[in-house]
């Protein structure tokens, strides 16, 4: 998504973190301006959005937690947590508390991108150039329906196609908070199903107000995220078709690190950039934090190394595949194991969304469809798995998704990929209260109108 001017507005009661606004998240240090300051210029609404955009770069979201959280608490033959953070272990081990830490500040910074979102479209009023009123609704709608769709996956049991979803989900947030007078203390958690409709709304609506092929289809990757995970095959196909075909992005062929390296790639549709001024961080936060585990060139080591990868999952591996042999390495820093080259530096290129995502959808769902859209499921699958040196096949739904589960490893699909299609993990159902976070203490005391989820 395009950049702004990045002065950073703190926003309703939260104080936020630096960046900017791109396709990727190209974060720079700036200045802050109070919260008491009022949205009266176009300039100001902007530089609320890049507020918005700046939390979901923190390591509270996707600079860690919404890629490491669903992948650590779906470890189970996949990978192992040898750290000594506790929240951590806890959600490796599937045995949360409700004052979980890495829990709580997830939610928090989720809904505090939601209330400097909300706070954006406020003040659209402000803004007198048509196009530009366009462009900031969109991205802040955008904003609020990602989290929203976030949220609902980690604290809500899974959507089901063939259930009406009337099962707990999460607050619905869409008027700002401003001051401590506009606190709202008894907003009840709403149905799944109503959060999936919000969530569509959101990216719906962004979609048209959008005109810049990079936030345009960003809103559409993820939407097409959303109907997938929804069982909602023909429009989730139809729109990585649209993508695919349409969109400036392409399969790097060269090298499979490039998209986790090289800010503006071809496969990169909506990315979070971090340089070494600015990132999720290097010592107790940031993916290369806990993935990474090596000595660099002056023999110093990198990474913590607490998340490897479990020898069941690397075995999965064809010997010969690329995603085996190049994208996974034998870890000699402060541990040893295997460890994935995705999150290796912590400076690198975080792509939330990118086109090998969408080639898997379509070939699923054209699969499912018994259709051909853009492309035959066996086209799409063996697209990929040729450029990870490997032979055609004629696939089955079981082989799609198998590869699905190679293709993205370590990227945050684990777990919502597993709920999606009803696969236990080790020794527990899809369904199990023991795969959903309790909503955090602090807002069960604050919030009276929220019911704790079973068993916390």
């Amino acid at each position: 998504m395009k950049s702004f001017n990045k002065n950073i507005l703190i926003a309703g009661l939260f104080l936020l973190g630096i960046t900017s606004c791109k396709k990727e998240l190209d974060i720079q240090p700036k200045q802050s301006i109070s919260s008491d300051v009022a949205l009266s210029t176009t300039a100001d609404v902007q530089n609320a959005l890049i507020g918005a955009y700046t939390v979901l770069a923190t390591g509270d979201l996707y600079g860690t937690n919404l890629v490491f959280i669903p992948d650590l608490y779906a470890n189970d033959g996949y990978l192992n947590w040898t750290g000594s953070f506790s929240t951590y272990r806890d959600i490796s081990n599937k045995s949360i508390i409700s004052t979980n830490a890495d829990v709580g500040r997830t939610w928090n910074s989720a809904y505090k991108a939601i209330n400097v979102a909300n706070t954006v479209l406020s003040a659209l009023n402000v803004v007198t150039d048509a196009n530009t009123k366009n462009v900031i609704e969109g991205k802040a709608l955008f904003i609020r329906g990602i989290m929203h769709f976030e949220l609902v996956r980690l604290w809500a049991l899974p959507y089901d196609p063939t259930t009406p979803n009337t099962n707990l989900g999460v607050p619905i947030m869409t008027k700002a908070i401003k001051t401590t007078d506009d606190v709202i203390k008894n907003i009840p958690r709403s149905t799944v199903a109503d959060v999936y409709t919000a969530v569509e709304n959101d990216l719906k609506t962004a979609i048209t107000k959008l005109s810049a092929v990079d936030d345009k289809y960003a809103a559409m990757a993820f939407l097409a995220r959303v109907y997938l995970q929804e069982g909602k095959f023909q429009l989730a196909r139809d729109l990585s078709n649209d993508i695919i075909t349409n969109g400036p992005y392409s399969l790097i062929t060269a090298s499979l690190e490039t998209p986790f390296r090289v800010k503006n790639s071809n496969e990169g549709i909506f990315e979070i950039q971090q340089n070494d001024q600015s990132n999720a961080g290097s010592a107790n936060d940031g993916l290369a934090t806990f993935y990474s585990s090596y000595l660099n060139s002056t023999g110093g080591k990198v990474g913590r190394g607490d998340a490897s990868i479990n020898t069941t999952f690397y075995n999965s591996y064809s010997t010969t595949d690329k995603r085996r042999t190049d994208m996974i390495y034998d870890g000699n820093g402060a541990k040893s194991g295997l460890f994935t080259r995705k999150w290796y530096n912590f400076f690198d290129n975080i792509p939330v969304c990118r086109i090998t995502e969408q080639y898997l959808v379509r070939a699923e769902t054209n699969f499912r469809l018994g259709t051909s859209v853009g492309a035959t499921p066996a086209d799409d699958i063996n697209a990929l798995r040729a450029r990870a040196g490997l032979g055609t096949i004629v696939p089955t739904l079981d082989i799609i998704l198998t590869e699905r589960d190679k293709e993205l490893a370590f990227e945050g699909f684990r777990l919502h990929d597993y709920k999606r299609t009803k696969r236990s993990i080790g020794a527990f159902p899809y369904n199990s209260p023991k795969l959903v976070f309790p909503i955090p203490d602090r807002e069960m005391s604050a919030n009276k109108g929220l019911v704790q989820n079973p068993g916390y």
